[in-house]
């Protein structure tokens, strides 16, 4: 298939039986790889999506140079960055100072502005500052991935049709999922249940937060736990939250690369961290479990050193 533009292969990612890691833990085990997506992650879809959105409703005119201005731990302000690229956008992305230095030099060569935040002010720094420069450059948008409904609407109408197809002739018992905007979580969740209504979803948070009840400490689990409870995530579809540590995650990310030869970042190892937990007590034996790869191990290398 020859496309256009690289906007046209977002999606359609390939879904993978974790067959090694299916015995190990005793449940079946299916991963969506949104790190095949252009820009490395699942998160291209929600910046294209958002974007799409903004110019339906009159926000962006394609091609004006229009400024962007959004707080992203690095994955949507990659996708952003591509999106914004091609349809014709400036951007400026707010991250926190501790994020991947890699990420932070790649959204640079992608030609975004990169904004630091201090992020001993608690892991929203990035949104808060974002907020000042918006107030300070009123032309500005800001698409807001946790508050914009066309973040899990973009899920709902590509990323869950594409699990319905890929699973036709068999049913999921679980689906695990990291909570960062609660995009994918919420989008996702609600199609498989109307699927399959007996689904139970579990959320994946780092040990010492509580979301659900609004309870956030500081982490190394990029990508999770955000600080607040975001307003596009849909807490009724969640059967059961999961703690997961930094060193579990580190470890996990490693040994599927040796034993799937799968790349992983540190939050998508986070559900698999989960799935082991789940399987010791929670979970029936041979249960069909699906979960998603956000991205790959190559941004997060400094863990490994």
């Amino acid at each position: 298939m020859i496309y256009t533009s690289l906007l046209e292969a977002i999606g359609r990612t390939p879904v993978v039986h974790l067959k090694r890691y299916s015995k190990a833990v005793g449940v079946e085990v299916y991963a969506k790889l949104e790190s095949l997506n252009p820009g490395g992650s699942h998160k291209a879809r929600i910046a294209l999506g958002m974007l799409l959105d903004a110019e339906q409703r009159g926000l962006l005119r394609r091609g004006s140079g229009q400024t962007i201005v959004e707080p992203s731990g690095g994955n949507t302000g990659i996708g952003l960055a591509i999106a914004a690229n091609l349809l014709g956008y400036r951007l400026w992305l707010v991250i926190p100072d501790n994020y991947s230095v890699e990420k932070q030099k790649l959204l640079r060569l992608y030609g975004a502005t990169v904004v630091l935040s201090d992020s001993t002010k608690g892991n929203n720094s990035h949104g808060e500052k974002a907020l000042e420069i918006q107030m300070e450059n009123p032309g500005f948008i800001m698409l807001n991935q946790q508050r914009n409904p066309a973040n899990p609407q973009t899920h709902r109408d590509t990323t869950a049709l594409e699990i319905l197809s890929d699973f036709e002739s068999l049913s999921i018992d679980v689906f695990v999922s990291g909570i960062g905007t609660g995009g994918h979580l919420t989008g996702v969740g609600e199609v498989l249940k109307t699927r399959w209504p007996k689904l139970s979803v579990y959320g994946v948070e780092p040990e010492g937060c509580d979301l659900l009840n609004d309870q956030h400490i500081s982490h190394g689990i990029q990508g999770l736990s955000v600080g607040l409870i975001p307003a596009v995530l849909n807490c009724d579809l969640i059967d059961g939250m999961v703690a997961v540590s930094e060193s579990e995650c580190v470890d996990m990310s490693r040994e599927l690369l040796h034993t799937e030869a799968i790349s992983m970042g540190i939050s998508s190892a986070a559900n698999f961290v989960a799935i082991s937990k789940l399987a010791k007590g929670d979970l029936s034996p041979g249960a069909t479990v699906f979960t998603m790869v956000y991205d790959g191990i190559e941004s997060y290398l400094n863990y490994f050193e």
